[in-house]
């Protein structure tokens, strides 16, 4: 029954807003004479309102930061080039045996890089990537030349107890996940507590411009009563004394008519700057006209508008993923009090190809060794100076061997998955504890005291949203208490003034006394006005703390979080 009421009050607002409505831009409003329904208020300052076009920058700020931190989670692609030309002295007998000239080696090299490397969510890091390199060198103990190599390596470390489902980046993007959350929930709040202000200033208006219009009926009935006066005083049937005092009424109506013209004017530029942020722009050719405070029934259950809190309110969504993100950053830091335990794995696979320097097959002298017929010669007589030699030495022949790698700069990759390849793996563990671990335990007890702070901010937020809708309940039925006596009086003030402008125009009453009974109906008229006015804000109001106010209205909390920023 409630949803329906709520329903055919949402409709009723609708209609009376709808002939003639298309979607209303600043300039059909500043220097003109408009007139806007609630609705149109609503719309134009979710379109036009800075502050709700700065808070809608919150939500896209924090999805970036989830994106941000999730990016510690793509692999890292790696890749390098480098060139090389070495000159190294040589003074060595080895290598001047396998050919080298001269006092120096030259090496000519150029290497390529590339793989990736990373983390997982899980704690996990690895890394593969493969090298090539291109050695030109005339260093004897090279027998190849051009000389290819490459190398293919991996490896990954696993966290068994300290980082395992914990790791730094892990805690970043979780904690960020929930920010995100916070962001949308605070910008739901904020964007309700903006919706609260349009129509609160509009009701304010509308309760202006009803004054307005009040005073001003007021001051034509002054001038009337004064035109009756003088007459009467013409005739002779009244002193001059009333006379006077018909005037000090039209005076003081006017004085109330101008007040009630400032007034709306105020009430119209605090409209103005929620509903278009006009900034500098000057209102004074500007005159907005608005909806009537009527009285609309609306029902009241306070065990329902609570339960709708507790169901609605973003600000306890809010308070709720503070828990959340405490019992993350609790969770953190236990397991950082747990030692640090990893193992580790590595596997790698090599390969080389290129020319030989001596083709396989070709004869190559061996090393001198003394024959049957050698004789030790000592040239300068004197033995062990390094200058003997034996004569008829024996020089065996041997044939360069064949090395089995292939010439081509590709044939160095051919064995990385063959079974006769060159594979090398290794396996490891680490473990560390601090003694005594003073550092993580107290950050352990630091979280959980964060944690037990955050649900006791829970409840007490709970219990601050509960007792606001029971405060806004009070004052809805306050308000309409207020309405329905303010009706009475109103009612009952003109009854009483046109009885006594009857007796007036009878001779049985003076203009004394109908100037006080339309002071009576003016005020009564200002308080049934103000009752309305209230009326009309208490809904709004408790609305807003039962956390219905945007689906009151039609308003998606999506849409306008996206509002504006299709081009990120």
């Amino acid at each position: 029954m409630t949803r329906m009421l709520l329903t055919l009050m949402c409709v009723s607002l609708a209609a009376r807003a709808a002939p003639g409505q298309g979607a209303m831009k600043p300039e059909d409003i500043l220097g003109q004479d408009t007139e806007i329904s609630l609705q149109q208020a609503v719309e134009l300052g979710l379109e036009y309102n800075l502050n709700l076009q700065v808070i809608r920058n919150e939500p896209a700020l924090a999805r970036e930061d989830v994106r941000a931190a999730e990016g510690v989670f793509d692999p890292l692609v790696l890749g390098g080039f480098n060139q090389d030309h070495i000159e190294s002295p040589v003074a060595s007998s080895v290598q001047s045996f396998f050919g080298t000239t001269g006092n120096r080696t030259t090496d000519d090299g150029r290497r390529y890089t590339g793989g990736l490397t990373g983390v997982l969510p899980w704690g996990a890091s690895y890394s593969s990537g493969y090298s090539f390199r291109r050695l030109d060198s005339d260093s004897g103990l090279n027998s190849l030349k051009p000389q290819f190599s490459a190398d293919w390596s991996s490896s990954i470390t696993i966290p068994l107890l300290r980082g395992l489902y914990w790791s730094t980046p892990d805690l970043i993007v979780r904690q960020t996940v929930v920010g995100q959350h916070i962001s949308d929930a605070t910008f739901h709040s904020l964007l309700s507590n903006g919706v609260l202000t349009v129509e609160s200033f509009y009701w304010r208006l509308s309760a202006s411009r009803a004054f307005e219009r009040a005073t001003s009926n007021a001051v034509d009935t002054a001038k009337d009563l004064l035109e009756q006066t003088k007459v009467r005083y013409q005739v002779g049937t009244v002193s001059r004394v009333l006379v006077t005092q018909a005037e000090a009424n039209l005076a003081q109506r006017q004085s109330q008519h101008i007040i009630a013209l400032n007034e709306a004017k105020s009430a119209q530029d605090d409209l103005l700057t929620v509903i278009l942020a006009p900034g500098i722009n000057d209102y004074s050719t500007t005159t907005v006209r608005t909806e009537e405070p009527t009285f609309v029934p609306y029902p009241v259950n306070p065990e329902e508008s609570v339960a709708k809190a507790r169901s609605n309110r973003p600000e306890l969504v809010v308070s709720e993923l503070g828990v959340e993100q405490a019992e993350i950053q609790e969770s953190y830091a236990w397991n950082q009090t747990l030692p640090s335990f990893n193992v580790g794995a590595s596997y790698s696979m090599d390969g080389l190809s290129g020319k030989q320097k001596v083709p396989a097959g070709t004869l190559r002298p061996g090393l001198a060794t003394p024959g049957p017929a050698s004789t030790l010669v000592d040239p300068d007589g004197i033995p062990g100076n390094g200058d003997e030699f034996f004569t008829n030495p024996i020089v065996p022949q041997t044939r360069q061997a064949d090395f089995g790698f292939g010439t081509s700069a590709a044939s160095a990759n051919d064995n990385f998955f063959a079974g006769n390849g060159f594979h090398s793996w290794g396996f490891g563990a680490a473990f560390s504890y601090p003694l005594g671990n003073e550092t993580a335990d107290a950050r352990h007890v630091h979280s959980k005291i964060e944690l037990r702070r955050a649900k006791t901010l829970m409840r007490r937020t709970e219990q601050t949203l509960v007792l606001e809708v029971r405060s806004a309940v009070r004052a809805l039925q306050s308000s309409i208490d207020l309405v329905e006596s303010a009706r009475r009086a109103r009612a009952a003030s003109e009854e009483t003034l046109h009885a006594e402008e009857e007796r007036l125009r009878l001779g049985d009453s003076t203009p004394h006394n109908v100037q006080q009974f339309q002071d009576d109906l003016l005020q009564a008229q200002v308080s049934e006005i103000t009752a309305l006015q209230g009326y009309r804000t208490a809904i709004s109001r408790l609305e807003y703390a039962q956390g219905t106010l945007l689906e009151a209205r039609g308003i998606s909390v999506e849409k306008e979080r996206e509002r504006g920023m299709d081009e990120y």
